[in-house]
């Protein structure tokens, strides 16, 4: 994740001040994309991206998914969300991996 656009690793530092967020698993499906990055928690995936803005007014792209790891990991997007403020995803976030 070092090599992550600031967009995100500001994201990250921020989202590590959450209650119980130790809990959630930073993983990186997308090396090659440095405006992406999944948080997981158990089945439960959420894909984050800011490749779509730039600047000081940073939004935020992001998909909560499940993964039917009987099926062979196979992703159902349960909710595609676009151009939403950081609070937004934070509440979608608590709300989605119940933390």
């Amino acid at each position: 994740m070092i090599n992550k656009d600031k967009s995100i690793t500001n994201l990250i530092e921020r989202l590590k001040l959450i209650n119980n967020f130790s809990i959630v698993q930073i993983v990186d499906y997308w090396e090659a994309d440095l405006c992406a990055i999944g948080l997981k928690k158990s089945n439960k995936l959420i894909y984050i991206s800011t490749y779509n803005y730039e600047g000081n007014n940073i939004m935020y792209d992001y998909d909560l998914e499940i993964i039917n790891e009987e099926n062979g990991d196979n992703i159902n997007v349960v909710k595609e969300v676009r151009s939403k403020s950081e609070d937004e995803l934070v509440n979608d976030i608590k709300f989605f991996f119940e933390v």
